[in-house]
């Protein structure tokens, strides 16, 4: 059928792992978003255009149940890799579902120590930030993009946008 992509569907359920350890499942765990710095050019007035190779911080946290020793190893106050697994469903064209598995890939430093709510009959919600150094992310097995900051690499869809301003320095 042409035109068709699979509908995706809920998350059904993820894990976190840190250095390799699992520390949490089915957390909530917003990833950073890729915003480049822009540059005002003029062209019939003002036009801001991102600059490539120029990216703004990127952030991601991870909210988990409990506390535990799950979060005491995120929060190191140190640079540590995150992995975060996740299936999910999807619809195909004929109707039939099937589950995806996505993982991201991520490095990055604690930005605080975050503030514990302890609460009788509650679950306690502990939420931690941190400063994302490098990103990868993988939907069904494809690379959608790759980030690094430090090894100045930003790949999305496979193409490397900063492999030409590498090569001019």
């Amino acid at each position: 059928m042409s035109g068709w992509i699979d509908i995706k569907g809920p998350v059904i359920a993820d894990t976190v792992y840190s250095d390799g350890q699992l520390v949490a499942k089915d957390a909530t765990v917003t990833l950073p978003g890729i915003t480049m710095a822009t540059a005002d050019h003029r062209a019939m007035g003002t036009m801001s255009l991102p600059i490539i190779g120029q990216i703004d911080s990127m952030e991601m946290s991870i909210t988990k149940i409990g506390i535990d020793l799950g979060l005491g190893r995120l929060v190191r106050l140190q640079a540590m890799n995150i992995e975060l697994r996740w299936a999910q469903d999807a619809i195909m064209a004929d109707g039939a579902t099937k589950v995806e598995g996505c993982k991201a890939f991520l490095r990055g430093v604690p930005k605080s120590i975050p503030g514990l709510t302890v609460e009788a009959g509650s679950q306690s919600e502990n939420s931690i930030t941190l400063e994302v150094i490098r990103y990868q992310l993988f939907a069904a097995g494809a690379e959608l993009w790759l980030v690094d900051r430090l090894s100045r690499i930003l790949r999305v869809n496979g193409i490397d946008y900063y492999r030409k301003i590498g090569s001019l320095l």
